[in-house]
C-alpha cells in the first residue's frame, strides 16, 4: 500500500532566541552587569584642553590659545627679535617695541654695556650705550648725550687735561676718576683746583711744589712784609738789639 507523501516542516530557531537572549542591532555593544563600558563610551571623543588667552602667564607654547609663550605670557607671536617683548604693561600679550632696558629673552641680545633704546622720533629700537660707558657721538648713547670728562686724580672736582668721553646724563655726577671741569694746575693736591678761594693765602707751596693755588696761571703775594721778600719766605723785622721772625710771606 502506497502511503502519501508528509509534507515535513522544519523550524529553525535562532539560538540566540532559543537561549532567551535579547537581540541587538549589528555593532552594538550593550552594557554589561558588571558595569563595564560600552562601546559608544570608549569611542567618546577626549575632553577639551583648556589654553590660556594672550597675556596670560605660561611656561610653554602648549598652554596658550596662540601656540607661543614669550617672556613669561602668552604672546601674539614667537617674538625673539631684538628689543621686542611681549611682558610689558602698555602692550601685554602682543610683542611690541621695548623703550630701554635688557632684552634678556632675545634671540640676540644687546651685548653689554649696551641696552635697549627708542627714541621719540624712531619706530624701531636698537642697542646703545648706557651711561659711564666710554663713547664717541651722541647717537652711540642711551641718553643721547655722549660727553666730555676730566681725569681727577685727587678728587677734588677738578680734572686735568686728560680727558675721555662717556655717556651721561646731563648734571649726572661723573664716572669714578674723573670731574666735569678741567683746569687742575696740581692733581695731586685737593687743595689746589680753580675753586680755591682767592682771597686767601698760603704760606706753603702746594704738593707740586707751587704757590699758584688757585690755578690761574700767576702768583699773587700777600705783600704784608716791610720789606720783599719770596713766597714762604719768613719775614723778619729787626729791632736793632734783636730780630724778630713775624711771619711767612704768603701766597696764591
Amino acid at each position: 500500500m502506497r502511503t502519501n507523501p508528509l509534507t515535513i516542516l522544519i523550524l529553525v530557531v535562532p539560538l540566540s532566541v532559543a537561549a532567551g537572549c535579547g537581540s541587538s542591532a549589528p555593532g552594538e555593544h550593550q552594557s554589561h552587569a558588571d558595569g563595564g563600558s560600552t562601546m559608544a563610551d570608549a569611542q567618546s571623543p577626549p575632553p577639551a584642553v583648556q589654553r590660556n588667552p594672550l597675556g596670560a602667564t605660561c611656561s610653554a607654547g602648549s598652554a596658550c590659545v596662540s601656540g607661543f609663550c614669550s617672556d613669561g605670557v602668552c604672546c601674539d607671536s614667537a617674538c625673539g627679535q631684538t628689543c621686542y617683548a611681549c611682558n610689558q604693561d602698555a602692550a601685554l600679550g602682543h610683542c611690541a617695541a621695548m623703550a630701554s632696558g635688557q632684552d634678556t629673552n632675545a634671540t640676540a641680545t644687546c651685548t653689554a654695556p649696551s641696552a635697549c633704546n627708542l627714541p621719540p622720533s624712531a619706530t624701531v629700537p636698537a642697542c646703545k650705550l648706557v651711561d659711564r660707558t666710554a663713547c664717541r657721538v651722541d647717537s652711540d648713547c642711551v641718553s643721547g648725550h655722549c660727553l666730555t670728562f676730566y681725569a681727577d686724580a685727587d678728587g677734588d672736582g677738578y680734572g686735568g687735561s686728560e680727558q675721555a668721553h662717556f655717556c651721561s646724563e646731563l648734571n649726572a655726577p661723573p664716572p669714578a676718576g674723573y670731574a666735569a671741569y678741567t683746569g687742575d694746575c696740581c692733581d695731586l693736591d685737593a687743595g689746589a683746583n680753580p675753586g680755591f678761594d682767592a682771597s686767601q693765602f698760603l704760606s706753603m707751596p702746594n704738593a707740586c711744589g707751587s704757590f699758584d693755588w688757585n690755578c690761574d696761571g700767576k702768583v699773587t703775594q700777600q705783600q704784608s712784609c716791610p720789606t720783599a721778600i719770596a713766597c714762604g719766605v719768613p719775614c723778619t723785622i729787626n729791632l736793632g738789639f734783636f730780630v724778630v721772625n713775624a711771619f711767612t710771606e704768603a701766597c696764591n
